[in-house]
């Protein structure tokens, strides 16, 4: 009996981008559409050829009630028809959704993809394999190009994610071709009732944008916007090197949390190449694209003054300190007070901080380094986070400023001063730590006993 058209494309594809290799594992994300069961069937018919070995992974986000409750089931029973492991998850999708303040459909791919990948670590799979198909990508590159996606969203949906050891063996097909196989296979499915729901933007383009410009524009659409996807798949892989060659020059030093750009550096590159590192770094902080107004935010930060900032999501943010671009991952710092005493090391969740008696000061330029009159220094020692209302008397001045004004006049972000420590002694400030000692705690021809202060701070 001859092979389904279907099949040989589909292990065509396989070869042309090298998606798999024999005697590997591969777990297919099946929903219970008709997509993913179309992908289950071709990839249990091609096993034997290919060398392959097969697991099924349901996620069942509890979005429709009792709907999703029948998905899971069915999907499990088409595992035990198809004879393959099958494995499953649940999650409240919706209340993770209200408590992290994201989107649902954000919420639920992380949620899926953690899944995946603590599926494919823990038990030897190398390979996730989805159902995504050449109208999806089509509809990811349109809904891209209206958002001001960069490069990579103009790329759309790439056949293999090596970052994430996902492969979609399905992109060269269209729907319809999926639909006629399932048709002609007689392939069980489930039907999802929100994918008719237009309040989602993905339903709103493949109901009625698409169908109006195909009609009215180009009836080969989608195959046009696949091919447009290939040329800047292409374009992106090119500059990606581009990028990765110049990173080295440009990047001044970088954490787990951040990563801090040489602005003069930066600003001698071609405009689009920084714009590319903008979402490159972002992809790598806070794994996701910018929009195309927060990188024209940027790049206007980089001209403007100290402490101009962008949000670039809710937990974190770009912005100009002098001569660098520093991109951060923001902590939600909660209100602390930690007492400590004199001659002692200290580690706390955000810095260090330690304090010894000398014979002599050792003025220098180290910000993370200070010396006060040890006799100045009365009991109660702590370290507290800012409020609202602190004022002390900056060194060098005899009047008593406000913190938040000092903050403002050293253009510290707003973002950033929650993370500065206080040293107060009975609640008397006396170290605004690595920016102001205050003025009455300063080093005199009187001083018989002084303290060597140290603060680093740890993000």
């Amino acid at each position: 009996m001859p092979k389904h058209p279907l099949l040989s494309a589909f292990t065509n594809f396989l070869q042309q981008y090298k998606l798999v290799t024999p005697g590997e594992k591969i777990l297919a994300a099946v929903s219970g559409g008709i997509d993913s069961m179309v992908l289950l069937d071709i990839l249990n018919k091609l096993k034997g050829e290919l060398h392959l070995e097969i697991a099924v992974a349901h996620f069942n986000h509890r979005l429709r009630s009792a709907e999703s409750d029948e998905d899971e089931q069915f999907v499990q029973a088409a595992a035990a028809r198809y004879g393959v492991e099958y494995y499953v998850e649940r999650a409240h999708t919706l209340s993770v959704s209200e408590t992290t303040k994201r989107s649902v459909q954000e919420t639920a791919r992380d949620l899926r993809y953690a899944f995946f990948k603590k599926l494919r670590t823990s038990l030897g799979f190398q390979k996730i394999a989805t159902a995504h198909h050449a109208d999806d990508n089509a509809e990811t590159v349109l809904f891209n190009l209206f958002r001001g996606a960069g490069l990579q969203g103009l790329s759309g949906i790439t056949a293999y994610r090596k970052d994430i050891s996902v492969i979609r063996p399905l992109l060269f097909a269209s729907r319809e071709e999926i639909r006629e196989y399932a048709a002609g296979e007689k392939i069980e499915h489930r039907e999802d009732s929100s994918n008719a729901h237009p309040e989602y933007t993905r339903n709103f383009l493949r109901q009625q944008v698409i169908p109006v410009i195909r009609e009215n524009i180009n009836p080969n659409l989608i195959a046009t916007l696949n091919r447009t996807s290939d040329v800047f798949e292409q374009v992106e892989h090119y500059v990606q090197g581009e990028a990765a060659s110049v990173l080295a020059e440009i990047v001044a030093r970088r954490s787990s949390n951040e990563i801090v750009l040489n602005l003069s550096v930066l600003q001698e590159k071609p405009l689009f190449l920084q714009e590319y590192i903008f979402r490159s770094i972002a992809r790598e902080l806070i794994s996701r694209d910018l929009e195309y107004s927060t990188v024209r935010g940027i790049l206007s930060a980089c001209n403007n003054d100290t402490g101009t900032s962008v949000s670039l999501a809710r937990d974190a943010v770009c912005y100009r300190n002098r001569k660098e671009l520093i991109f951060r991952n923001r902590y939600a710092v909660h209100p602390y007070r930690h007492p400590v005493q004199l001659e002692k090391e200290y580690d706390f969740e955000y810095f260090h901080f330690g304090s010894s008696k000398v014979a002599k000061a050792e003025f220098s330029k180290d910000p993370h380094t200070e010396f006060v009159d040890g006799r100045s220094l009365g009991s109660g020692l702590a370290l507290r986070t800012w409020k609202d209302g602190d004022a002390f008397v900056p060194l060098g001045m005899k009047e008593k400023k406000k913190v938040s004004d000092f903050f403002v006049d050293e253009k510290i972000p707003l973002f950033e001063k929650h993370l500065v420590p206080i040293l107060v002694s009975e609640e008397n400030i006396v170290w605004i730590c690595g920016k102001r000692l205050d003025d009455r705690y300063k080093i005199t021809d009187g001083t018989t006993t002084i303290i060597r202060l140290e603060y680093h701070p740890l993000t």
